[in-house]
């Protein structure tokens, strides 16, 4: 029997103090999308960039607001998540926007070589 994948929330209920993004990835074909929850956040805290075939994201969750916690499960910093593709993309076809508190990223494959029959 496989080893159980554990869920992004187990993940980040393993270290509370750092939070992992939970992203959901989809195949569309000529692309990859990808969704990241990243709620109460401006675009200016937020990092993307994408090579071969990995996306990585930044952001900046901000500064502890001190004080006495008696639960703490909200983080605070800078978190980051990479996600692995299934193919290279293609590095100059990267797209990204955020709107209420969920980044988009599109992301073209790259075109294989055609095999080319010969007769």
């Amino acid at each position: 029997m496989p080893p159980r994948t554990r869920s992004a929330r187990e993940r980040a209920s393993a270290r509370p103090d750092r939070p992992e993004i939970p992203v959901n990835v989809s195949d569309r074909g000529d692309e990859f999308l990808v969704s990241a929850d990243l709620p109460g956040l401006g675009k200016q805290d937020l990092d993307v960039s994408a090579r071969k075939d990995r996306l990585r994201i930044v952001a900046d969750l901000g500064e502890d607001e001190g004080g006495t916690y008696l639960r703490k499960e909200r983080g605070r910093g800078e978190v980051r998540r990479v996600v692995h593709l299934p193919e290279p993309i293609d590095e100059e076809h990267v797209s990204a926007s955020y709107n209420d508190g969920i980044l988009w990223v599109t992301l073209r494959k790259r075109h294989r070589p055609k095999q080319v029959e010969i007769r």
